[in-house]
């Protein structure tokens, strides 16, 4: 029975595999070089001190949007993968996790209001029109993620790779034309980052009725809304064990080092150039090993898991190695001399980032096999890994490195040895059920 499956899945998840993977690619390369366009010209408009808080900014965006919103994608995509698999409709599930947004959105609102003048005065150099910037990025990220959720789960990687690309373009245009009038508040770069997310969902999502959303079976609500709440500790969890180095700086600098933090992501953005290639194959993981699981397909998945584990580890090995031989020359030429943080500094981030990107492909595998809670603890223990590693001594942005090793490395042991023995039980169960 297993054998016959396995020779009907690949034909069932084709196009979540390899066909999605190109245009993926394409709109997250373009969307890669245009972000390094945004941060390179913004700068060196603004320089290290008021690039610092602009860089907070960009951090706080990335690691509390993607931790609060990417579950929408993940569990839109997945479960809309599945569904049409199975020939069902994924309404249902829209609807619930559309409710379970809307709650976030509101929180995320109610939070910030509450938080405002912490963030402004410790994080963001005192100037609070970056706090309502932060609300209305992470409000328009939410809305970006879940779109592109139900672009995967239906298999619509064109429009989802044009919105990336769409969206990266505006940000490095918008950036270009405000550096060369000669702009330097980081307010006016920090728009940006609101409004180029939803122009790019407005041009490139489908407009005929069904195209993402069809009727279907009912879903029981409390199994979404379970399953959402553990994504979501695991995402938050994750995205801020991946951005937290530039948040370190900031909080253990001293007032004359305050200019450290944008230093440090400027190395964080080039030493990690690797994470935005493994964003394609992650795009097209999910959904795809979804549909494998729900077919019961053992040998699919496992040489799926395979291959794309091999692929993931010479991109992580070759990035460390480009880090290891010019990285400090390359924060240079994106950033300016004054941006240089030491070639020892962006050889550990690079590393953290190649940990960091084989955890994460132990967390899609264990997504996959319905193993939520797993993903919560191993994200959990790496960020509890990095909180420790912040209380050792030396210079600021060393001690924000090495934190970034340790986090990473203790998430990747605890999601990895989850995902060999849960994969190894769902194989037991498929060949004796």
């Amino acid at each position: 029975m297993t054998d016959a499956v396995d020779e009907l899945a690949p034909a069932v998840a084709a196009d979540r595999g390899r066909g999605g993977f190109i245009p993926v690619a394409l709109g997250l390369g373009v969307f890669g070089l245009t972000t390094y366009g945004f941060l390179g010209r913004a700068g060196q408009a603004l320089g290290p001190e008021l690039f610092a808080p602009l860089s907070v900014l960009w951090t706080i965006v990335n690691a509390v949007g993607i931790g609060l919103f990417l579950p929408f994608e993940q569990e839109l995509g997945r479960t809309t993968a599945a569904r049409r698999a199975q020939r069902q409709g994924n309404g249902p599930v829209v609807a619930i996790v559309l409710r379970v947004a809307a709650l976030v959105a509101a929180a995320v609102v109610v939070l910030a209001l509450l938080g405002a003048q912490v963030l402004a005065s410790d994080l963001l150099g005192h100037r609070g029109n970056l706090v309502l910037l932060l609300v209305l990025a992470l409000l328009g990220m939410g809305l970006s993620y879940i779109v592109r959720g139900l672009l995967s789960g239906n298999g619509h990687f064109g429009r989802y790779g044009a919105q990336l690309a769409v969206d990266g373009l505006l940000r490095f245009g918008t950036a270009a034309v405000l550096a060369a009038v000669g702009v330097r508040d980081p307010a006016a770069y920090g728009v940006v980052l609101v409004v180029a997310p939803v122009l790019a969902v407005v041009l490139t999502t489908p407009r005929r009725r069904g195209a993402l959303v069809a009727p279907g079976p009912t879903v029981a609500r409390a199994d979404v809304v379970r399953a959402m709440t553990v994504l979501l500790v695991a995402s938050v969890s994750s995205q801020l064990l991946a951005n937290a180095g530039p948040l370190i700086v900031q909080v253990l600098a001293r007032p004359s080092e305050q200019a450290l933090a944008g230093k440090f992501l400027a190395a964080l953005v080039i030493a990690r150039v690797p994470l935005f290639l493994f964003a394609a194959v992650q795009a097209v993981l999910l959904p795809g090993l979804a549909a494998l699981v729900a077919a019961g397909a053992v040998r699919a998945f496992v040489r799926r898991l395979g291959l794309v584990t091999g692929v993931t580890a010479v991109i992580a090995a070759f990035g460390v190695l480009v880090m290891w031989l010019w990285g400090n020359d390359l924060v240079g030429l994106l950033f300016g001399s004054d941006f240089g943080v030491g070639q020892d500094t962006i050889l550990l981030i690079a590393v953290s980032g190649a940990l960091f990107m084989l955890a994460q492909l132990a967390a899609q595998a264990l997504l996959a096999l319905g193993a939520e809670a797993w993903v919560v603890v191993g994200w959990c223990a790496g960020l509890a890994a990095l909180v420790g590693a912040c209380f050792a001594g030396g210079p600021v942005v060393h001690v924000a490195a090495v934190a970034l090793v340790v986090g990473s490395g203790v998430a990747l042991l605890v999601l990895g040895v989850a995902a060999v023995v849960r994969g190894a039980r769902w194989r037991a169960r498929v060949r004796h059920g």
